[in-house]
Order: structure tokens, then C-alpha cells, then sequence
């Protein structure tokens, strides 16, 4: 899965699609009892990483551009479960810790079918674009605890072309996880 970064939709599908095979191709050989052990220093099993792989706030925000309405919490995150006053929403992990604490009683089942239905959406999302949207400046704007991720002019503070923000939340993300799937598959 090395290679040149892809900067389009159909580029980042396509890398995205080996990464989701990747993962299901270990998935398959990691029994229950292994996915809810504790995996990291800070605690999370690999349900709790297959639940963070899931999380469609990317997709949902581009879908709600696309179809001219506002991103709310549920659509980005699935839950509106409200952020406590010692979670910093400005950092990822500020986020990621709400956003654990906020799904850690799903089972595992459930956070298997989220993980599905986020990859539905965002390989529905990636055909839906046009070619040429990757090279788009997009910039993160405030809106509550979720932001908006929109169109913005260059030099926008928090900007970066569509690929950039996509290579976060498909092909890269789910490769920089994976290793830790593979070694309990092993």
C-alpha cells in the first residue's frame, strides 16, 4: 500500500479500498475476546480503534456542503452526547478521549455495523465528487463543537486542499492503524 499520495477522489478510493481490505482480511482471524482487551497506554482496545476508524465527521460535513445544509453533531459523530468541561475540543486527542468516552458503550456488533455504514457513506461520498475537488482549498471553520469543513480562499487559517483533509480520514488514518489489527490477527 506505499506509493504516491492520490489527490483525487477516484485515487483516494481506490487506496482506500486496499486499506478497508487490509483491515477486514485481519479482522477475520481476531476473535471478540481480543478486540475489548485494553490495546494502548491510555486503555483503548482494538473495538475502541475500530469505533474512532468509524467515525464519519469528515464524510458528514462534505455531505452536508454538498447538499447545501449545516452539519450537526449527530450526523458527524453518530451521538450528541455534550462535551465535559476537561475535554479540549481544540486538540485530536481532546476529541478523541469526547468521542471514546461518548461511544464506549456500544458493543461490538454496533461498532462493527457503524464502521460499515461510515465506509458506505464515505466510498459513496468519493464517487459522488467530481475530479477535480481534491486540489479545492477547504478550510475548518468554527460551528459549535463540530466546526465546518467548507470551500474557503487560500491562506484561510486551518486550510488545505480536499486531499489532504481525505487522506486523514480514509486510506492514511485506517493504514496507521492497522498494524496493531495485524499483530492480533497474528
Amino acid at each position: 500500500m506505499v506509493g504516491d499520495q492520490p489527490t483525487t477522489p477516484s485515487a483516494i478510493l481506490a487506496r482506500t479500498r486496499e486499506a478497508w481490505a487490509a483491515l477486514d482480511a485481519a479482522l477475520v482471524h481476531i476473535d471478540p475476546g481480543a478486540m475489548l482487551r485494553p490495546h494502548t497506554p491510555e486503555g483503548w482496545s482494538l473495538r475502541d480503534i475500530l469505533c474512532h476508524l468509524g467515525n464519519p465527521w469528515l464524510t458528514a460535513q462534505i455531505e452536508a456542503h454538498l447538499d447545501g445544509r449545516e452539519p450537526t453533531m449527530l450526523s458527524c459523530y453518530g451521538h450528541e452526547v455534550s462535551v465535559a468541561p476537561d475535554e479540549d475540543m481544540t486538540t485530536n486527542d481532546g476529541r478523541n478521549a469526547w468521542h471514546h468516552r461518548a461511544l464506549r458503550s456500544l458493543s461490538l456488533e454496533q461498532v462493527h455495523a457503524r464502521y460499515l455504514d461510515f465506509r458506505g457513506r464515505t466510498e459513496a461520498l468519493l464517487l459522488r465528487l467530481p475530479e477535480t475537488e481534491g486540489d479545492v482549498i477547504y478550510a475548518l471553520v468554527p460551528f459549535g463543537d463540530i466546526g465546518r469543513v467548507r470551500p474557503a480562499p487560500e491562506g484561510t487559517p486551518m486550510s488545505f486542499p480536499l486531499w489532504q483533509w481525505l487522506r486523514g480520514e480514509t486510506w492514511h488514518h485506517f493504514e496507521d492503524h492497522l498494524p496493531a489489527f495485524q499483530a492480533a490477527a497474528r
